[in-house]
């Protein structure tokens, strides 16, 4: 079998801007995030040895690893940033499809007590009430702002430490967020589609 080591091409904003207009939310997340080569990759070949390598020291399934975010498509989708490109300082962001984890990660939140009984303005006070707020109820668990406080936390630092030591994503920050289902990762990301289109499409 011949892999495919064509380089990819350059992200064209202009392009993604059509796509958000032709295609619905979930029909572009779909296409362009879910079922893709990432734009940082060379072609499947890399994108799949790159995540084998990661779900191994994760001690997950590789197909449970997604890019997502400027990384993916090139450009950031965030109405803040109005298109902009995926560029020299640019983190990498990984969505985790994990239900063990989120439900580990889940519990460290619980086990923190009620919201009365934490230390105001403290770091679990923040975490919990931010969790609680935007994230545990949509099945998510953003590690990069409490990586280090979770059971599993030392061993994934060291993986993806160790991930942003290969091509394509040396010296580069990893990020990750964990998904309790890929139906949680879906929705997620159609949401965060629709909050684009909403904010720089015209209506």
């Amino acid at each position: 079998m011949t892999v495919d080591k064509t380089p990819r091409a350059p992200a064209d904003a202009v392009h993604l801007r059509s796509e958000l207009e032709r295609l619905s939310p979930e029909e572009f997340v779909n296409y362009h995030v879910l079922d893709r080569v990432p734009w940082i990759f060379s072609g499947r070949d890399q994108y799949i040895g790159w995540k084998t390598a990661l779900a191994v020291d994760l001690k997950i399934d590789p197909f449970a690893i997604h890019i997502v975010g400027s990384a993916c498509l090139g450009f950031s989708l965030s109405p803040h940033k109005n298109f902009r490109s995926f560029h020299s300082t640019s983190d990498i962001d990984i969505a985790i499809v994990s239900s063990q984890h989120f439900d580990s990660a889940w519990r460290w939140l619980r086990n923190l007590g009620p919201l009365d009984s934490l230390t105001k303005g403290s770091f679990e006070e923040d975490m919990f009430k931010w969790h609680r707020k935007n994230l545990v109820f949509e099945g998510t668990v953003a590690t990069d702002r409490l990586l280090g406080h979770l059971p599993f936390g030392p061993s994934w630092r060291r993986a993806l430490g160790k991930a942003a030591q290969c091509e394509p994503t040396v010296d580069r920050e990893i990020k990750a967020r964990i998904y309790r289902d890929f139906e949680s990762l879906r929705e997620y990301q159609i949401r965060s589609v629709k909050a684009t289109i909403a904010e720089i499409l015209p209506s």
